[in-house]
């Protein structure tokens, strides 16, 4: 099974990827894992051109957003990581999702999806603060077309707060939590 993941933090070796070890632990084994943190990848912001309104399954800027959907595509798996600022997912990831305008395009206005077959999805986000009213909803919002656009099967959906006092790597709890979701995904998946 290929397994993509994607990470939207803006540190490396915090909580996000320590959600991402603890939920990869009992995927390891058997399975090519592709890592994608987007630290590491140029993706430029949306010039709202609509270049890919004319051009199916194009963009006019030629970065790394091509070769993670191209990814994407042959993925069995796709993990999306981030951390939540203000509500929502980090701002790299925001371009990256508005980056995926072209794909919206293919389905709407050339009625034809790429990502015709289903794509298995699995989210996992943190929060530093402790449980507030509507903690994670831009999470929700930010992804809701993106995911739609990739015909994503959301399979699970692991999130946690405060943990600028309880990191992941310490939460027993999350760290359980994250290994049995690894064990459930593994089990749908070999059906």
């Amino acid at each position: 099974m290929k397994i993509t993941v994607l990470i939207g933090s803006h540190r490396r070796k915090k909580n996000t990827q320590d959600l991402v070890d603890a939920f990869l632990e009992n995927l390891k084994e058997g399975n090519e894992i592709e890592y994608v943190n987007l630290l590491d990848k140029k993706v430029e912001i949306c010039l709202a051109c609509d270049y890919c309104r004319q051009h199916y399954d194009e963009c006019i800027i030629k970065d790394d957003r091509e070769a993670i959907m191209n990814s994407f595509k042959e993925s069995d798996l796709i993990v999306i990581a981030t951390p939540l600022y203000f509500n929502s997912v980090t701002s790299r990831m925001k371009i990256f999702i508005d980056r995926t305008q072209v794909l919206y395009n293919g389905w709407y206005h050339f009625k034809d999806p790429i990502f015709k077959e289903k794509k298995n999805v699995v989210i996992l986000a943190n929060g530093g603060s402790p449980t507030y009213p509507n903690q994670f909803q831009g999470v929700d919002v930010e992804c809701q077309h993106f995911l739609g656009n990739i015909n994503a099967n959301v399979i699970e959906d692991l999130r946690y707060n405060n943990t600028d006092r309880n990191p992941i790597k310490e939460n027993e709890k999350a760290q359980r939590e994250l290994r049995e979701a690894a064990i459930r995904v593994k089990e749908l998946l070999s059906k």
